[in-house]
């Protein structure tokens, strides 16, 4: 087993590489969900439906 820069135990590099590609997008997904949630947010605010 190796640790890479994240502190992911892998087998090999190719094993490494799916993690952290995986890992990316999971981050890339929350950070596009958190702006998308923010979003709606405001545009409740202006329009007066905040709860």
């Amino acid at each position: 087993m190796v640790n890479n820069q994240l502190g992911i135990q892998t087998n090999n590099n190719s094993d490494s590489v799916r993690v952290t590609a995986r890992l990316l997008m999971s981050i890339s997904r929350h950070k596009q969900q958190n702006r998308e949630q923010t979003m709606l947010h405001r545009t409740a605010e202006e329009i007066g439906i905040n709860e």
